[in-house]
């Protein structure tokens, strides 16, 4: 499988004086010196012949995984240089709209280099299975951030959103609105730096029925859907991303989300989620003034009330 070189069976040759080793000892060994990681060794075991190698990009170990796509820690085996590989869901590997979509994604990320934008550097395919390789960060998202921080600092508030407007505003520029704006899909460096990740490309058109909208697979995708037929503005309207924006600011400032968590579609699309926001001022009345009137811009039912570019800082 490509996984051990010569140089790394010498060394385990070496360990037990020569090459007669049972396979619970050659197992230990692999482990020990880091020569296979737990998931490659799992897979090898259970005789897994794929799933190694992404084109030049050697796979060590999931860290995370969504509706359409898993991802895991990988390194380009010509340099050592560690990637993120995301590689499409096996039940989309037959579904040309979603490999359609995927490519799409991978090629026009990209297009886009931002501080603030998780990079792309490669797209493809190998034995039938869809895969990119993206910038790795070191760090969590924003949603794993929040649920052990639970609320953030005003300070720390502020300069996270800032930084999602900065990707946000370079992306709009470029004719690419992001289409699933939320906190796990921000990324927090190790640095404190957030960095935007999955431009949803494929939205859904406001005009559509209340069973197409309950039959979609993404809940974000219906939560835009929603929002643009309440405000009566077209599915690719740049101006639904600041109002997740603005979602998630009020997340990071109070410590829940705005609108009714549920995982019923119906729920999701309902106009009362929409209207019955709490203000934040209302549920932090300590907030500053303009801190409020920021969040209430953004989050405004009426688009044309949005934010439409970010301030100069």
């Amino acid at each position: 499988f490509d996984l051990l070189d010569d140089r790394a069976l010498r060394v385990i040759w070496s360990d037990v004086g020569g090459r007669e080793i049972d396979a619970e000892e050659m197992k230990a060994i692999l482990l020990r010196r880091d020569l296979l990681t737990p998931y490659q060794l799992e897979h090898l075991v259970r005789g897994d012949r794929h799933g190694y190698f992404y084109g030049k990009y050697k796979i060590l170990y999931p860290i995370g995984q969504g509706t359409f796509a898993r991802v895991s820690r990988a390194v380009n085996k010509e340099n050592g240089q560690v990637f993120a590989v995301k590689v499409l869901r096996n039940r989309f590997a037959n579904d040309p709209e979603k490999i359609t979509q995927f490519h799409k994604e991978g090629e026009l990320g990209i297009l886009l280099r931002h501080n603030n934008i998780v990079a792309t550097y490669d797209v493809g395919a190998v034995h039938g299975q869809h895969y990119m390789a993206l910038e790795f960060i070191e760090g969590r998202n924003l949603r794993e951030f929040l649920r052990v921080r639970g609320k953030l600092e005003l300070k720390s508030a502020i300069q996270l959103c800032l930084d999602m407007l900065r990707g946000l505003d370079y992306a709009h520029k470029r004719g690419m609105a992001h289409r699933d704006m939320k906190a796990s899909n921000v990324l927090v460096s190790s640095t404190g730096t957030a960095k935007l990740v999955d431009f949803g490309l494929a939205g859904a058109d406001p005009d559509m029925t209340e069973e197409a909208l309950s039959d979609m697979e993404n809940p974000r995708t219906v939560d835009y859907a929603a929002l643009e037929r309440i405000c009566n503005k077209r599915k690719d309207d740049p101006r639904s991303d600041i109002y997740f924006i603005g979602c998630i600011f009020y997340n990071m400032l109070v410590g829940f989300p705005p609108l009714r968590e549920t995982k019923v579609r119906m729920e999701r699309a309902d106009r009362s989620r929409y209207t019955d926001v709490k203000p934040i001022d209302k549920v932090w009345p300590e907030c500053p003034r303009a801190i409020t009137a920021i969040v209430t811009k953004a989050m405004a039912l009426d688009a044309d009330e949005r934010i439409r570019r970010q301030p100069k800082c």
